[in-house]
């Protein structure tokens, strides 16, 4: 055995290079030599050595002698041990039954590495390694789980992305894993695509390298190595490689157009490794194997083709890190090669690392992983694998080692109690979670707003309905607007709950859920273009449910939660939000504090922010949504929704212009005129407009409409704003496209230069929300005014005794007293100025929901 030089080599590496404890990345002081040190390590290694360092099982879960079932791994045994020990095993990939608590991960993954580098004759450290891709794939129990990639792309935010990495990277270290198996890069370019869906970034080539670039590059900042995958895409396939072989049909240079170009842009931003895709690509791999499975001759897959990934990855877009396999045990590999020749051809096409070669449960599956070893180097002693290519595997594992600080585990002294209270400072921290928040917040997309329906506002004690298809998604609800009342950004209500799952038809009790309800969200969950079926429970109820709601003239909101294809389904919707996320969350911390201990999906609370106006609407659709039939038939060729598309201010209505003269003389009064313009369908007996104008320079004379239409009921100024209630003459008409008031105002400026006049324009409507307008024309708002003539001669009059008898001296109307007024007269003002309430909204508010009007804002087209 050589493992003793191999100890010596590695304290030899201990000198040269530095190790930063915490949670802080560990960098190799001397990476320029890292691959002549790997080479010398596996110099020293056998051959067995050198094939367990391209082997990465799993042990999720597992059964000991003696004991009646498997269960999950989440504590090292003397069993599993002696397997890491006798294979001498390059990695470990772990899922959620290994991960479930901050302290338990810890102390599982420090007992590993203590097994791997603590053996008599010197092993390597291991690559704890792990799919936290963030979304509907993550496996750690508790910290962050954040919004996905899809998500990420509806926030086009290259820096949100990175934060995402960073984030994740840092909590991935701190637990000791020093592998995480992302980002996924996959194009999301063929909506029927029944695997990757929310997990890419967008249908958009150059947005998925962006993003993930910025993301591989947040992880790696916390010394975690990023595998980019799935080489060469996944995403433009209709079948689950877990489950079958999927095809794609492209040239090569289709693929240089789409799905290469994130993976080009990873490699040359420096990813450590790449993860292959079990798919076949027979223009570019036209060999062929017969399957096991049925005798049929089947074209090679990408996992197992050297034209792919020696030939494509390796020689044509210059990639010299690792190269890992998908998991082997999936149906579109298991089914159709077996085991041991699964992982030849894997090592002779150029495979690195095979990952999960078979299933190991329990000690009597050891044998399936011995065979392969066996097999293996069979294989080399009869020349099918030349040991030269097991040598250069060997050595980019353990280069990968050195370069990211992992073969500097063993100098790492600190107890694993000492481990585990640094990962608690860091995993589900504050300032993680406000991350989190802020990405998740930014991604939720609105496609409808008819009627002006969002966001909703609720009045103290009012009712809230909840509705969703699965229990654990309906407290990510509750948690979400529980969270508003805590903040005080939404008035406290009651909420109420349903869950449809599998209800073919609207039931007596959600009906009547509906009717004691003032609002109802619905939660729409599409897995597949099948569910979009008129007939199917996930689209039938939530169309059930929109129905009845509008019979009863509810606010009704769906919130697509699942792939976002579903909104075209939704015709009778009158607003659709997308969350790009449908995970759960423990019910137990729904009616909690403002940060829960247990990971949770953060898509369901970010949407039910945006629906009730705790945060903006800022995200755009990174995928086109194509037509819909009642069959759920896709038509691909026409779009309900394009590409980039997405409502992004709730709270914007119209614009307005102001006209006015373009110079004044101090103490004259001028007319302005103020038209909101494009106000379609805002059909309204009352509502509240507030003109904040330029109290410095004017002060107001009287407000009147210029619409012959709209009555001014009521004007009260406070400060700098006028608050003007205005009055539809007649119910039957509606205000089409525009109002206009007419605004006299006095210059008490002396005199000065490009003076505004007014500042914003809003509208307050029945509900007390409160919309912007555009202000346009700003020149027209930009006044001179000049000083007053004088009526005397030059010289010091000012300066002459006061003598009130004198001509000139008396009172001129509109120097000190402005007419009287009362609630209904025209717009004049008293003296002093009304005073009114700091935003003069809540009674007036209260006022005209008592006369019960509805004020329409401008719908955005698409």
């Amino acid at each position: 055995m050589k493992k003793k030089k191999i100890v010596a080599i590695l304290s030899a590496l201990a000198v040269t290079s530095t190790l930063v404890l915490g949670n802080i990345k560990m960098v190799h002081a001397n990476t320029l030599n890292s691959k002549a040190e790997a080479e010398k390590i596996v110099s020293q290694m056998t051959l067995e050595e050198k094939i367990g360092q391209m082997l990465m099982p799993d042990f999720r879960q597992w059964k000991q002698e003696g004991q009646a079932a498997v269960q999950d791994l989440t504590e090292m045994n003397d069993e599993v041990a002696e397997i890491i020990d006798e294979f001498d095993l390059g990695g470990v990939i772990l899922f959620a039954q290994n991960v479930k608590t901050t302290e338990q991960t810890t102390k599982l993954i420090h007992d590993m590495q203590q097994v791997a580098i603590n053996d008599q004759d010197g092993n390597l450290p291991l690559l704890t390694t792990i799919d936290q891709e963030g979304g509907i794939v993550t496996r750690l129990g508790t910290g962050t789980n954040f919004p996905g990639n899809m998500a990420i792309g509806a926030t086009k935010n290259e820096q949100s992305s990175y934060d995402t990495g960073l984030v994740i990277g840092r909590e991935l270290n701190s637990l000791g894993i020093n592998v995480n198996f992302a980002p996924s890069v996959d194009i999301n370019n063929n909506p029927l695509n029944p695997v990757i869906g929310l997990r890419s970034f967008s249908s958009n080539p150059d947005l998925v390298a962006k993003l993930g670039v910025k993301m591989i590059k947040g992880i790696q900042e916390n010394g975690v190595s990023v595998a980019a995958k799935h080489f060469p895409g996944h995403g433009d396939t209709a079948t689950d490689s877990h489950y079958g072989l999927p095809k794609v049909d492209k040239s090569l240079e289709e693929l240089k157009e789409a799905e290469l170009k994130p993976f080009q842009a990873a490699i040359d931003n420096g990813v450590d490794m790449i993860m292959t895709a079990h798919i076949q690509f027979p223009q570019i791999e036209k060999d062929t194997y017969t399957s096991i499975k049925d005798g049929q001759e089947i074209q090679i897959p990408a996992t197992l083709s050297d034209d792919i990934l020696t030939g494509l990855l390796r020689e044509d877009m210059n990639f010299d890190g690792v190269i890992i396999t998908d998991a082997l045990n999936m149906a579109a590999i298991s089914e159709n090669f077996g085991e041991v020749e699964t992982v030849k051809i894997a090592f002779d096409a150029g495979v690195d690392i095979a990952l999960m070669p078979t299933i190991l449960r329990s000690k009597a599956d050891v044998p399936k992983l011995r065979a392969i070893v066996e097999g293996v180097k069979e294989a080399v002693a009869k020349g099918e694998i030349s040991e030269e290519r097991i040598n250069e595997s060997a050595a980019r594992v353990v280069k990968l080692k050195i370069d990211r600080g992992i073969i500097n585990v063993a100098n790492d002294n600190r107890t694993a109690e000492e481990k585990i209270e640094n990962a608690k400072s860091v995993v589900g921290s504050k300032e993680n979670r406000d991350v989190e928040r802020r990405v998740s917040a930014e991604a939720i997309t609105v496609v409808k707003n008819e009627n002006n329906v969002l966001p909703l506002n609720p009045k103290e004690g009012e009712k809230v309905l909840l509705v969703a298809p699965y229990d654990n998604e309906l407290p990510g609800m509750k948690f979400g607007l529980n969270r508003l009342m805590k903040e005080g950004k939404v008035d406290s209500v009651e909420l109420d709950t349903y869950c449809y799952l599998k209800e073919n038809e609207i039931t007596d009790e959600l009906k009547s859920k509906i009717d004691e309800a003032d609002y109802v969200i619905v939660l729409s969950e599409m897995g597949n273009y099948t569910h979009l079926n008129s007939t199917h429970w996930i689209t039938a109820i939530p169309n059930a449910v929109t129905s009845y709601a509008n019979e009863l003239n509810k606010d009704s909101v769906v919130v697509s939660i699942g792939k976002p294809y579903d909104v075209a389904a939704h015709k009778n919707a009158k607003a659709e939000v997308i969350a790009y996320g449908y995970k759960g969350m423990d019910p137990t911390e729904a009616d909690g504090g403002l940060s829960p201990v247990q990971a949770f999906g953060p898509n369901i609370p970010a949407a039910i922010e945006v629906v009730f106006g705790g945060s903006e609407a800022r995200g755009t659709l990174p995928v086109s949504i194509p037509t819909v039939n009642e069959n759920g038939v896709a038509n691909l060729d026409v779009n309900a929704f394009e590409y980039g598309y997405g409502i992004t201010n709730l709270t914007s209505v119209g614009t307005t212009t102001i006209e006015a003269p373009a110079e004044v003389k101090s103490g004259e009064e001028i007319e302005v005129k103020v038209n909101i313009n494009e106000i379609e369908g805002l059909k309204s007996e009352n509502y509240l407009e507030k003109i904040n104008f330029n109290s410095d320079a004017f002060e107001v004379v009287s407000v009147k409409s210029a619409d012959e239409n709209v009555e001014v009921k009521n004007v009260e100024v406070k400060d700098s704003e006028i608050n003007v209630s205005l009055s539809d003459k007649s119910i039957e008409k509606s205000i089409e496209s525009q109002t206009s008031l007419v605004v006299t105002l006095k210059a008490i400026a002396e005199e000065g230069q490009d003076i505004n006049i007014i500042h914003s324009v809003e509208i307050v409507d029945s509900k007390d929300r409160t919309f912007n307008t555009t202000l346009e024309n700003r020149y027209i708002n930009i006044i001179k005014v000049e000083a007053p003539e004088e009526e005397n001669k030059p010289g010091n009059e000012e300066n002459k005794p006061d003598d009130g008898n004198k001509p000139g001296n008396e009172e001129k109307p509109g120097d000190t007293n402005k007419p009287e007024t009362n609630n209904n007269n025209g717009g004049k003002l008293p003296n002093t100025g009304a005073v009114v309430t700091p935003i003069a909204t809540g009674a007036l508010g209260l006022a005209m929901t008592a006369l019960g009007f509805v004020l329409n804002k401008k719908r955005n087209k698409k």
